[in-house]
């Protein structure tokens, strides 16, 4: 059988998301699947992209290359205005903006340019190479002819961005019953907690014609599912729930790392890590930095708290108002390699939710899994993430606010204690990782439960005309 995989992220090492469709066709590749990609070009060097050797073919979208200096200059004027004042110095500051509308006519013309800006054609390669943009109309046609020439039965494509979905949308409509559509979700395309301005009439509608039009909808998450299914009763739309199928994020032999990176062996302090990118007025990183403002100065000595990763002068700002500088490492955004072994040189990791999230696991959870390192939960509402972290062991979760710092302070000296032996003492506190449950989110274990759906479907002629 073949499959047609069509994602923009998949070969560049450093996104988070390009790990999902990575360990999706390497494990469809074992399963005897004939995989080709169909992705955006690329200017990075192989040191920057994955191996993606087990793919039948790589297909490149019809696109044209922009500078690094013109899309930088761009995004940065498109940055002023419309995300200025989107990032506040405080979680109550954004409660705050949040609690206001939209009103004048400049704040109109705001929201439609981050529409635009979520819709556009143009598309990053990476954050120090520029981008392309990408002729929708071309590369639709390209890949139509390409699918007929080589018999691809199966298309999958991951939605963000959207034109992915477009571009399915657009080759089940005139192949009809020839092509087999599996629609992935890997973050919502309406009613994303993490996006400030509502979603456009453009994408309500893109969603309830992929709703439609898919024979199969993949998501992340179980909630996911029954806030697509609300969706779609509150849109008019009839769509069966078996169409529906749970493809978790996972983790796959893409997070090995070399032995070591200078600088980030492991320390003789306690270190805390966070590796990742923080989404200030929704991920609370206060409840940290008050726990360790509440450690005193000679416990404070004996611990590191690492952050790599963007929105770096946000932290360094409230690490300041902490007076905590002498404990805290604010790095930026730094390589792959190098994120992955700050992970393995850790006691601890840190995962920031928020009391906002229902059903949201992302790809940075179960790349922290990989790392073999204890996990400390900053949020603690999100039911269905609580109930398999758990179930996998290695975790604690504790709320945002006065009872997750006491809790962190309590956690912290424990680990601080002398006399026990530092590894036996961490996975007393977090509990022992279970191992059965956690290969369960290999991608080796979650592509073949995909393609066991897929063939079955195949096999009952489940197909949308």
């Amino acid at each position: 059988m073949r499959i047609g995989v069509l994602a923009f992220y998949g070969r560049q090492k450093k996104p988070v998301a390009s790990n999902r469709i990575y360990g999706l066709c390497q494990g469809l590749s074992k399963q005897g699947l004939e995989v080709y990609l169909f992705t955006i070009p690329t200017s990075l060097g192989s040191e920057e992209c994955f191996d993606l050797s087990f793919c039948k073919d790589i297909v490149e979208f019809s696109a044209f290359p922009i500078p690094f200096s013109l899309y930088e200059m761009g995004r940065r004027m498109l940055q002023k205005v419309v995300l200025r004042g989107l990032f506040p110095r405080s979680l109550e500051a954004q409660r705050a903006r949040e609690r206001t509308r939209w009103l004048s006519a400049f704040q109109e013309i705001r929201k439609k340019l981050w529409h635009w800006r979520y819709s556009s054609p143009v598309f990053r390669d990476d954050t120090k190479s520029g981008g392309y943009f990408v002729f929708r109309g071309f590369t639709a046609l390209k890949l139509l002819r390409y699918i007929w020439e080589n018999n691809v039965r199966v298309l999958f494509t991951s939605h963000g961005p959207s034109m992915s979905h477009e571009l399915g949308l657009y080759l089940k409509r005139k192949m009809g019953t020839d092509i087999y559509w599996v629609a992935d979700f890997r973050d919502p395309m309406v009613g994303d907690s993490y996006v400030f301005i509502e979603s456009s009439k453009k994408l309500r509608k893109l969603q309830r014609d992929t709703f439609v039009f898919a024979d199969l909808v993949t998501m992340v998450s179980h909630s996911m599912i029954q806030d697509a299914l609300e969706f779609a009763r509150a849109e008019g739309i009839d769509v069966d729930k078996k169409k529906f199928f749970c493809l978790y994020n996972g983790f796959s032999a893409v997070n090995l790392v070399p032995d070591s990176v200078e600088g980030f062996l492991p320390a003789k302090k306690l270190r805390v890590s966070y590796t990742g990118t923080i989404y200030p007025g929704k991920q609370d990183l206060t409840t940290l930095l008050h726990a360790l403002s509440h450690l005193s100065e000679t416990e404070r000595q004996d611990v590191e708290f690492v952050y790599a990763g963007r929105q770096a002068d946000f932290v360094r700002r409230l690490v300041e108002e902490h007076h905590l500088s002498s404990c805290c490492r604010v790095l930026g955004e730094v390589s792959k390699e190098t994120a992955l072994q700050i992970q393995r040189s850790s006691d601890v990791l840190l995962l920031l939710k928020s009391d906002d999230d229902r059903g949201i696991f992302t790809g940075k959870y179960f790349e922290y899994l990989s790392s073999g390192r204890p996990i400390l939960v900053l949020g603690d509402k999100d039911e269905e993430f609580n109930k398999v972290a758990l179930n996998m062991g290695g975790v604690r979760i504790v709320p945002n606010g006065s009872r997750g710092v006491k809790e962190i302070v309590e956690i912290l000296k424990a680990l601080l204690t002398k006399d026990i032996d530092s590894q036996e003492r961490i996975w007393t506190l977090f509990g022992e990782r279970k191992m059965e449950e956690v290969n369960r989110f290999h991608w080796d274990y979650l592509s073949r439960c995909l393609y066991e759906r897929i063939v079955r479907d195949l096999e009952d002629g489940v197909f949308i005309t």
